[in-house]
């Protein structure tokens, strides 16, 4: 069904001001939601707000404190506070200090999730920026290579690097598929891909219902990838990961000015370059375009803010006004 994109974003925001955020909280809660949505990211877009919802609903909530703040870092603890209030403050705080220094990071313990450090990263470039966000996944997900129970979570990575028309921007995790759309299968009744993820036995499942523990991407590339990132988003800003996670997050922000070797002119010449160099390859048969990262997302947000409104689910829908 199709809504118009201020109606469902004016609802979601209604629904967190019911349960006691305030306007400009729901604002900055609401706005990583509608931007999945519309960057054609199901899995992080409305579907994310049902859950999280009731789980804001139900969960006592905190509020974060810059504990340690530094020319050129801090650090956030979070006291349980809402992902998106945490990772909208510590972006703005790192991008502030690297306008200063030259490169910034804030890292924090203790937040409820957000959705993507994609989300993150593309504010960073938005802002002149470079952006490298990351951020523990949750608990464990994801089996390390060679084994068949979850022990390492999926660990997202967001980079977004400014350009012209629309940032350089990477949002993915290290697992083969977010563990989203397992949960989005399992609430809509489908099946989800083979090679996503292993049941207790630890043969490949294409029932959500069964999964043990989903899979690295590139198999052992991804999960020495995913190990370092929870390093880094775990013992690193003191967040317990592993088997010992608490089912809070930890993160790491990373701010970058893209013009401390260079020059703004000789960046924006040589990364042109480079991305035309990429574009124009010579393709395989059947391909028809070679796509650079963030240009799909980008190519959706636009149709459809043109057309001012989105297809949701029907489910999705009829979840909403139920919370």
């Amino acid at each position: 069904m199709r809504i118009q994109i201020e109606e469902i974003e004016k609802i979601l925001k209604n629904k967190l001001r019911k349960i006691g955020f305030t306007t400009k909280e729901a604002k900055a809660i609401s706005f990583e939601y509608i931007a999945g949505e519309l960057k054609g990211k199901g899995s992080h877009g409305i579907y994310g707000f049902v859950r999280a919802y009731k789980k804001l609903k139900k969960t006592k909530r905190g509020h974060f404190k810059v504990t340690k703040d530094k020319p050129a870092y801090a650090f956030i603890s979070g006291n349980r506070d809402v992902g998106q209030i945490v990772a909208y403050h510590a972006i703005e705080l790192a991008v502030k200090k690297a306008k200063k220094t030259g490169i910034a990071m804030v890292g924090g313990e203790n937040i409820h999730s957000f959705l993507r450090p994609g989300t993150w990263a593309e504010v960073a470039a938005r802002k002149g920026m470079i952006g490298l966000c990351f951020n523990y996944g949750g608990g464990p997900l994801m089996a390390p290579t060679g084994a068949r129970e979850a022990i390492l979570s999926t660990n997202p990575i967001g980079i977004g690097i400014p350009f012209k028309e629309y940032p350089f921007v990477i949002d993915m995790a290290v697992s083969t598929r977010a563990f989203y759309h397992i949960r989005m299968a399992q609430s809509l009744g489908k099946k989800i891909q083979n090679g996503w993820a292993i049941d207790k036995t630890g043969k490949t499942t294409t029932d959500p219902d069964a999964v043990e523990a989903v899979l690295p991407f590139g198999g052992y590339k991804g999960y020495i990838l995913g190990l370092a990132l929870e390093i880094l988003t775990g013992p690193f800003v003191r967040t317990k990961v592993g088997k010992s996670t608490k089912k809070v997050r930890g993160f790491l922000f990373i701010a970058i000015d893209p013009y401390v070797f260079t020059t703004k002119h000789d960046f924006n010449r040589d990364m042109a370059k480079l991305i035309k160099d990429v574009k124009g390859a010579k393709r395989i048969k059947g391909v028809k375009e070679i796509r650079i990262p963030g240009e799909l997302a980008y190519k959706n947000e636009t149709k459809k803010m043109k057309l001012g409104s989105i297809n949701l689910d029907k489910k999705i829908m009829e979840e909403i006004q139920k919370l």
